[in-house]
Order: C-alpha cells, then structure tokens, then sequence
C-alpha cells in the first residue's frame, strides 16, 4: 500500500504568529522502523526554515502490517526568522521512515477550511502547501498593535524591576547572612560550596528571582566581554584577519590545523586565535578583553563547536561567521532538532542562528544540518571535513602507525579493538558513560590472546578503568591522550555506540560493532536524523555477551560499509581543506560563497 497524509489539525493563534500543526500519516509497516518523522520547511521571501513535527504517537494496526504515526506540534513563526515582518509564510512537510523519504507530501484537504481562511490562511492543493498571511485575519489591525504595545511596555517593566531589585539588595545581604547562619531562610537547590561561594550565590539568587535576570559570574564575565566588544568598534573591520576560535580545544588541532597549514602560506592573511575549552565564568578577565577586540575586528572567524557567547552578539556587518563543525555526517540530532525534548533548546533561542555558513561532509545532509542550526538550507556548505584529508595520505599514514607503534609497543603484531563511545548526559558538564557497561578486564578475557583494547571515551567524558598489572600488555586507556583519528589508523575493529567517530572509520573501511546496549532509551531521549538500525555501518549487538559473540565470529556485517560512505561523503580525494581554504578566500573578498 501507498503512504497517505492526512492534515488533522491546523490552528492559528494570537494574529498568525503562533500556529499548532497535526498531521496524520498511515502506510506499510516496517517493524525495523523506531523513529519516524515528519519535518515542516517554511519558506519566507526565499528564506527558509526547517523543525521537526513531534511524533507523539507511532503504532501498528491490528494486521501488523499498516501503521499510524500522528505527529503535532505549537510553533512561533517570530522565532524561526527571529523577525515579525508581514509577509507571507508558506509550509510544506517531509516525511522519513526508515529508508523512505518524501519530499513535499501533499494532502487532500486542511480541517476547518473556512475558519482558517477568515484567519489568513489558504490552502493550495496542487502542491499541498498551507500558506499564511499575516495580519490578514479579523483581529489582526488590533492584534499587531498590541504585540508592538507587548515590546515597549515589557521593557519598562524590565528596568524597573532591575531598579526594585537593586535597592532592595541590603535585604538580600542580610537574608544571606540568615541562611547561612541560621538556617532560616530559603535558598537556591544547588547553593553548596565554600561560605563565601554560598553567601554570593544567593545574593545572585535572590537578585534573579525579583528581576527575572541572572547576574551571576558569567552573565558579569559575559557582559565584561562585550564591553570590549562594543568600544573595539572604534577599530575598522581588518580585510585580512582571520580568527580561529575555539570553546572545544586549547590547541590548534582538528579542523583548524588543516586550514591553518594552508592559509599560513599565504603572508598576506593576519591570522588570530582563541583557543578556551574553559566555561565563560572560568575564564580569565584579560582573556575575555582580547576575545572581545577580537571578534570585533575579524573579517573572518572560524568556530569548529556551539559556542554559546557568540550568541549574544550582534556582529558587524562586514564579519562572517563559519562553523566548520568537527563530525562528519549527521547522526545524533542536535540543536533546534531537538526542540521540544529534554535538554534541547528553546524556539527562541539565538544559539547558532548567526552563523554566515556551516561546513558539512555531504549534500545529503545539508538540510539536518540547517534544521540543527535554525539556518536555512543556502547556508549550508558541502565541502567535505579537512580533518579526513588524512585518511588519504599515504605518507602521513605510513608516520602516524610508526609513531604509535614505537610509543605503544604493545599495539604490534596484535589485532587492535578500539572502544570509543560516545558520552550519556545532556552536555559537558553532565557527560559520563555508565561504567557498568562495558568492563575491559571481562572483555580481554572474553577473546583471543591475539587482540588488545584500546579505551578513548569522549573527552566529555572523566572516567579511569583499574587495569591489572597481567593485563597491562593488552589494555591501554588512552582517553586523555593521541588524536582519535590517529588511532583508526592502527585499528582493527571499531567499537562504538552512537559516536560520529563512525564516519572516519568508514573512510577508512575499518569493521565496527555498534554496541548499543541503551538504543531505546537513546532513540527517547536524543534520537537521530536516520533510523539507527537502517544506516550504522556494522552489527548492532545490544548486549557485552552479544557484543563478544560476534567479534569472535568476525560477524561485521561490512557490506553496510560502501552505502554508508557514499551516503555521507560525496568526495574521496583528499582535498575538503582546500575546499574550505578556497571558500573562506570568496568570501572574505565578495561577502558571500
């Protein structure tokens, strides 16, 4: 049987800016299939926006072999343009199950037709898509008076509350003083610390709770930041500079260290870097001065992570940003992905949304990738990683395995099995990889004498294994140290679980084990843009005994290797730096790509 959508709820409200989208989908079933989706594209004067509809119901119907997926979801059109303009907005809606995808799914009819028209919103069925038109409705003169009205007066309410709150500070003081030492007043959940940390913090707390603004360290840090930010404008825009800036690695690695080799021939760049993987309130005051002026003064500025203060500002002009993002693929989703989920951002959230471009490995995902980042499709960039150029380099291969070989001697004459997954929690501060999971000891003695582990956990990730002294020759811990990419290149057979990591191993033809022992929880909980079981490169085992079983047998299943390479690489040549070298030079001189 054939797919068939149905349109089972549109509802518009407050002047067509809020809207809430329910659509219904039933066609063949595929038992596989975990996680389907359904995407709406809202397209604005050649703009374009992308968010996932949330599926919040997916079931067989009693033959098994038909199902219903009915998806639903409240929108604010002002927080997908970050603007309130009057023009229209036109929807149309994609469809993935499992392998499956459709573009443009149209639909027969909308419920409450003509209520929606007297709203301002038409319905064309030759192609399927709704389209709004603001301020077109009944109430709309009155309603976008009011929305304006909203802006004025909400920013007067702010600065008097910042006003109350300030002279009521003796108060907070004296209310510090109390929960300390007498126990008698309340205080935020987490205030735990020095007494000093503890007498601040509630300050700050308090301080909060009346003005409905944090003033802690790094909302000060931040605005300190920005102060250099803001009196750096005296300084024109350098043509020529380039900042490298990175909140991810204190050193010049990844990404970067690829471009840099290149454009560092050139003497005509002037080339920067901020290279600070600390949290804003950890660091240093001058540090945050130099960022400030930085930022301020590039023409250009490369990032390879979400770096959350440059959130908060509203660039120059003449000042490009580029994420040149450090995974391949599109696997985990992220950002505006996963809006609606626990830990997932807020539909007005500024974060990533001022990127000029971001770099990707493939045009098949160009458009996870913008509906990730809150950017549209046009911005995203199908150069290929210049960290893969490596894995085309035979010169630097035949280095790197003697360097490794010499530094871990061990590692010679064995079958390497390197265990790198990724980490569980909702970001760095919370990452962690359940250490019952996976034991290393059980592990070695679980398979041949002629294999040995190597252990690299995301560096989210603070976590040592006690490794026996008999064992010392064939488990190596090296999570704190050597570039994971350099370590494929000794390895035999990739363990891993949700880890990007999959992708340079597929460069490299290497076998993996998908040990996914948690896929369900996973899948509720972050999701991906593809159905796990239809596109991982190796054997899905969910279980440390299954996980066993199949190494001993060699049982890989590797010819999901080359599907999955073509899939997310469009390019085998060695030349993604170059590529990215040759766009930042177009546009540091038009603007534009």
């Amino acid at each position: 049987m054939d797919w068939k959508f149905k349109l089972s709820e549109v509802q518009i409200q407050l002047n067509q800016r809020h809207f809430i989208i329910g659509i219904t989908a039933e066609g063949p079933y595929n038992r596989k299939v975990r996680s389907p989706k359904i995407v709406a594209v809202v397209k604005r004067e050649g703009d374009e926006r992308r968010f996932q509809i949330l599926t919040s119901s997916y079931f067989p119907l009693e033959d098994m072999k038909t199902c219903v997926v009915y998806a639903e979801y409240p929108v604010n059109v002002d927080a997908l343009f970050l603007s309130d303009r009057d023009c229209d907005y036109e929807i149309s809606f994609d469809y993935i199950y499992g392998e499956d995808t459709f573009r443009g799914i149209s639909f027969e009819s909308v419920p409450n037709a003509n209520y929606l028209e007297e709203q301002g919103v038409s319905f064309r069925k030759s192609d399927g898509k709704l389209v709004i038109h603001p301020n077109h409705g009944k109430a709309g003169g009155l309603l976008r008076f009011w929305h304006k009205l909203q802006i004025v007066l909400g920013g007067i309410y702010q600065f008097l509350t910042y006003v109350i709150a300030l002279f009521l500070l003796p108060w907070y003081i004296i209310d510090a003083i109390a929960s300390i030492l007498l126990g008698i007043s309340n205080t935020f959940d987490r205030n735990v610390g020095s007494v000093p940390r503890r007498f601040l913090t509630h300050i700050s707390w308090r301080y909060s709770r009346v003005c409905k603004y944090n003033v802690g360290i790094t909302g000060f840090k931040l605005g300190f930041m920005k102060f250099f930010y803001g009196i750096s404008h005296i300084f024109p825009v350098k043509k020529n500079r380039i900042l490298f800036l990175s909140s991810r690695r204190d050193d010049l690695s990844g990404n970067f260290s690829f471009l840099y080799d290149i454009l560092k021939e050139d003497d005509k760049l002037d080339m920067k870097m901020v290279l600070e993987p600390k949290e804003i309130k950890e660091m240093p005051f001058f540090k945050l001065a130099v960022l400030g002026h930085q930022i301020a003064v590039s023409r250009i500025i490369l990032i390879d992570d979400f770096t959350p203060l440059l959130s908060k500002i509203v660039f120059r002009k003449e000042t490009r940003l580029i994420q040149v993002w450090h995974a391949c693929g599109a696997f985990k989703t992220f950002g505006f992905s996963r809006t609606g989920k626990r830990g997932g951002p807020r539909q007005t959230s500024l974060d990533h949304r001022n990127y000029s471009y971001a770099l990707v490995s493939s045009r098949e995902i160009r458009p996870f990738y913008a509906e990730g980042f809150g950017i549209s499709t046009d911005k995203v960039v199908a150069t290929g990683m210049p960290r893969t150029d490596v894995f085309f380099d035979e010169e630097y291969r035949t280095r790197i395995t003697k360097e490794l070989h010499e530094t871990y001697p061990q590692t010679v004459g064995k079958k390497v099995v390197l265990f790198a997954p990724t980490f569980r929690g909702n970001g760095k501060l919370s990452a962690n990889y359940p250490r019952e999971a996976f034991d290393p000891v059980r592990f070695i003695q679980s398979v041949p004498e002629d294999y040995m582990l190597i252990i690299k956990h995301h560096p989210f990730v603070e976590m040592e294994y006690e490794i026996p002294d008999k064992y010392q020759d064939r488990i190596l811990d090296l999570s704190m140290e050597s570039e994971i990419n350099d370590l494929l290149f000794i390895t035999d057979v990739l363990i891993t679980d949700y880890s990007s990591v999959v992708f340079e191993a597929a460069l490299l033809r290497i076998p993996m084990l998908m040990y996914a022992f948690d896929l369900r929880q996973y899948i509720a909980s972050r999701d991906f843009y593809y159905d796990y079981e239809f596109f991982v490169p190796g054997k899905i085992v969910e279980t440390f005994k299954g996980l066993v079983a199949a190494l001993k047998a060699q049982d890989f299943e590797q010819e999901k290797l080359e599907q999955f390479r073509t899939r997310f690489f469009d390019d085998f040549d060695g030349k993604s730096s170059q590529r990215v070298v040759d766009m930042i030079y177009r546009v540091m001189e038009n603007g534009s790509i």
